[in-house]
C-alpha cells in the first residue's frame, strides 16, 4: 500500500496523519501546542516544539501502520508567523504567531509609509499587526542585534520544519501574502515595499507553489525525524486553503466554515477568487470558556474519558435562546474579520442576579455565532446564496453547538465523518497532486465523506434576528473605551 503523511500546524495543536492514496485515514494523532502570553498582545510560540513534534508524530503514525510506502509528506500551516533562523536554522527568538498583535505602532507608521494600492485590500486601509513584515520591523527596532544577525525569516512552521530537512528557505504563495511584502499578481517579493520598509530580499524565502516538491527526507535526517529516506517533501499551504480543500471549496459558489482557533467562512466567488476573512479567536473563545466557566465539565469529562466538550454541550441546552440576555464579544486577542480591531477585548454585558452558568456558557456560544454571521452576511452581500455550509473542525463537534450557529445564521451545516481532518486531508490532496497522483482538488472526496446535517430552526432564528443589532451596538459602545 502506498501511503500520503500530512501534518497540520495549528494554533493550538499539531494533527498528524496517515492516508492511503484511496483516501482511506489509517492513523491520526494530535499533540497540543503551547502559546505564551506574558504581555498584552504578546503571543509566542517556541519553533523547537515544532521539530520536537513533526518529529514525534510521524514516529506514532508509523510505529503500528501496515507495511507500505510512504510517498511523499505535505503540510498545513497556520500563518502568518515570524520566525528569524540562524544559518544553523536555529530560532534566535521565540516565534511570534498570528496572534501577536505588539507591532501596533509599526503597524501605523507602514500603513502610512506604504502607496495606498498596499493597504487598500485592509479594512480601514490600514495594515494589521499580524502580517509578518510589522513584526518583522518591531523586531528590527527592539531586538536590533538578532535582527542583523539573522540569515532567513520564515513566516510558518512548515517553512521552519522543511528548512531543517532540507536547508531550503521555502514558502509557498499564500503564505506570502500574510507577510504584506509581496507584489500581487506578480508572484514576488515587492522592491517598492521592502524599499521603504527597509527589509532586505535576502532576508526572505524562496517562493514556490504549493504543489511543488522542494526535498527528499535524506538518511541523516530520517533516524531524527522518523520519515524513510527518499520520502519527498511537498511544500503544502497555509491551513485555510487546505480546510477549504477539505470543506469542499471547488466550483464557485461553495462556501465552508472552517471552525478552528481563528475561525473563518469562505466562498469561491463566479471568478474563481475565494472571498472571506477570518475571525481572531472563535475556537480559542470556546476554549477559554470550558477552561474557565466550564472547568467542572472539562474535569469530569477528562476523568471519565468523555468527548471533549460533551458536558459542556448539554449545559449551553439548558439555557434559553438569547442567554437570558447576556451578550458575550469573543474578540478575546482582539479581532481581524470586517473589524481589524486589534485592541479589542473580550467582554459579558447583561449579566444580572438570575445569570446561571449555562447562561454564560451559551452567551459565548452565540456571541461566537453572532460575529461569524457578520462574515456569512459580507459574502452574501456580494451576490453568493448560501443555503448549505460545510463545517469542519472543533467548533463543529457539539450537537447544540450547530445548532445555534445554524439557527443564528440560518444555514443548514454540512458535517463529516471526520471532522478534524480536513486541513490534513487538504494538505494529503496538494501532496498526491505534486506527485501526479490526483489531477486536482476534487480528489478529496475520496477523503471526507457525508455524515450528518444541522438544519436551522425558524423560530429560533427569528429570536436571534432581534438580538444581532444589541451584539453590534454592543461592541460600538465598548468600541471607545478599547483605547484608554
Amino acid at each position: 500500500m502506498e501511503y500520503i503523511i500530512s501534518h497540520d500546524f495549528g494554533t493550538s495543536s499539531v494533527k498528524s496523519s496517515l492516508f492511503s492514496t484511496f483516501g482511506t485515514l489509517i492513523k491520526s494523532v494530535s499533540t497540543p501546542l503551547k502559546t505564551m502570553s506574558d504581555k498584552p498582545g504578546y503571543a509566542v510560540q517556541d519553533a523547537r516544539d515544532w521539530w520536537r513534534i513533526f518529529c514525534a508524530n510521524n514516529k506514532a503514525l508509523l510505529s503500528k501502520a501496515p507495511r507500505g510506502h510512504v510517498l511523499c509528506v505535505s503540510f498545513s500551516t497556520a500563518f502568518p508567523s515570524c520566525l528569524l533562523v540562524d544559518k544553523d536554522v536555529q530560532p534566535l527568538y521565540p516565534v511570534m504567531i498570528w496572534q501577536d498583535t505588539r507591532a501596533l505602532e509599526q503597524a501605523e507608521r507602514i500603513s502610512e509609509a506604504l502607496p495606498s494600492k498596499y493597504t487598500a485590500r485592509s479594512p480601514g486601509g490600514k495594515m494589521s499587526p499580524d502580517r509578518a513584515l510589522v513584526k518583522l520591523l518591531w523586531m528590527k527596532e527592539n531586538e536590533p542585534e538578532l535582527y542583523d544577525s539573522a540569515h532567513k525569516m520564515l513566516p510558518s512552521a512548515s517553512s521552519y520544519v522543511i528548512m531543517k530537512m532540507t536547508g531550503r528557505a521555502v514558502c509557498d504563495y499564500a503564505a506570502s501574502y500574510g507577510t504584506a511584502m509581496i507584489e500581487r499578481g506578480k508572484q514576488d517579493w515587492c522592491d517598492e515595499i521592502l524599499g521603504i520598509s527597509g527589509v532586505s530580499r535576502e532576508l526572505l524565502p524562496e517562493l514556490c507553489e504549493r504543489t511543488d516538491i522542494v526535498g527528499c527526507v535524506n538518511e541523516r535526517i530520517s533516524e531524527e525525524c522518523g520519515l524513510p529516506a527518499g520520502t519527498r517533501i511537498v511544500c503544502g499551504t497555509v491551513d485555510s486553503d487546505c480546510t477549504s480543500i477539505g470543506g469542499g471549496l471547488i466550483n464557485p459558489g461553495d462556501a465552508f466554515f472552517l471552525g478552528g482557533t481563528s475561525a473563518e467562512i469562505d466562498a469561491l466567488a463566479p471568478d474563481g477568487r475565494k472571498i472571506g476573512r477570518p475571525t481572531s479567536s472563535s475556537g480559542s473563545s470556546l476554549s477559554w470558556m470550558r477552561n474557565n466557566i466550564g472547568i467542572l465539565e472539562k474535569i469530569t469529562e477528562t476523568e471519565n474519558d468523555y468527548g471533549d466538550y460533551s458536558l459542556i454541550n448539554k449545559r449551553v441546552a439548558e439555557a434559553p435562546v438569547g442567554s437570558g440576555g447576556v451578550i458575550f464579544i469573543p474578540y478575546l486577542a482582539g479581532e481581524r474579520g470586517l473589524r481589524n480591531d486589534p485592541l479589542a477585548r473580550g467582554s459579558f454585558t447583561g449579566i444580572s442576579l438570575s445569570t446561571s452558568r449555562e447562561c454564560l456558557m451559551r452567551a459565548v456560544v452565540e456571541g461566537i455565532g453572532f460575529n461569524l454571521n457578520l462574515l456569512l452576511e459580507n459574502i452574501r452581500a456580494q451576490g453568493i446564496e448560501v443555503t448549505e455550509l460545510p463545517i469542519v473542525g472543533g467548533l463543529g463537534k457539539g450537537a447544540e453547538i450547530r445548532q445555534i450557529f445554524a439557527d443564528i445564521m440560518n444555514v443548514t451545516l454540512i458535517t463529516y465523518q471526520h471532522m478534524d481532518e480536513a486541513a490534513v486531508a487538504g494538505a494529503a490532496v496538494i501532496g498526491g497532486m505534486g506527485l501526479g497522483i490526483y489531477s486536482d482538488i476534487s480528489a478529496i472526496k475520496k477523503f471526507m465523506r457525508f455524515a450528518d446535517k444541522t438544519v436551522p430552526n425558524e423560530e429560533n432564528h427569528k429570536k436571534y434576528l432581534e438580538i444581532m443589532p444589541v451584539f453590534e451596538k454592543t461592541y460600538q459602545a465598548l468600541k471607545t473605551l478599547y483605547n484608554e
